[in-house]
């Protein structure tokens, strides 16, 4: 399966929170309740539209995923996979392809994760991912190296 990143163009950008609302806001709300207008400008105060790319799975849309550089990280701020892709192996070639780039730049790949995204956590874990902070809803985790063996 091959896998993508097509960035958004301008005219995309609108779709962001819709994707968002709809695949995160049962994981928020149970987590700490999901206010609207809260969620919304936090979403598009702190998300640019440049960084956000499509995840195209043989040439069809499987998802949606924010990531952009920081000075010692790439950092992973969302990512989705649409309901159909999903358990599909998706968003683990997304993240092998995140720890590419970020290996090349010698950096580190970080996410935040809800705690109570059971399924995303296993996943991130699986891949290489350490807690690194956490706080009373969130895990900030880290893969501290994340070149594969053929890449390094």
């Amino acid at each position: 399966m091959s896998i993508e990143l097509r960035p958004l163009s301008p005219e995309e950008s609108g779709m962001t929170f819709p994707v968002f609302k709809t695949y995160m806001k049962p994981v928020i709300e149970a987590a700490f309740g999901w206010d609207e207008a809260f969620q919304y400008h936090g979403f598009t105060a702190n998300l640019q539209p440049e960084w956000f790319s499509w995840v195209v799975s043989c040439g069809h849309q499987a998802g949606l995923v924010c990531y952009r550089q920081k000075a010692e990280s790439l950092h992973i701020h969302l990512l989705v996979t649409f309901s159909s892709q999903q358990r599909q192996g998706v968003a683990s070639r997304v993240i092998t392809l995140l720890k590419g780039q970020a290996c090349r730049q010698n950096l580190s790949l970080t996410l935040s994760c809800i705690k109570n995204n059971h399924p995303a956590l296993h996943l991130y874990r699986k891949l290489g991912f350490e807690v690194q902070e956490e706080d009373e809803h969130f895990y900030n985790l880290i893969c501290y190296d994340p070149c594969p063996i053929h890449i390094q």
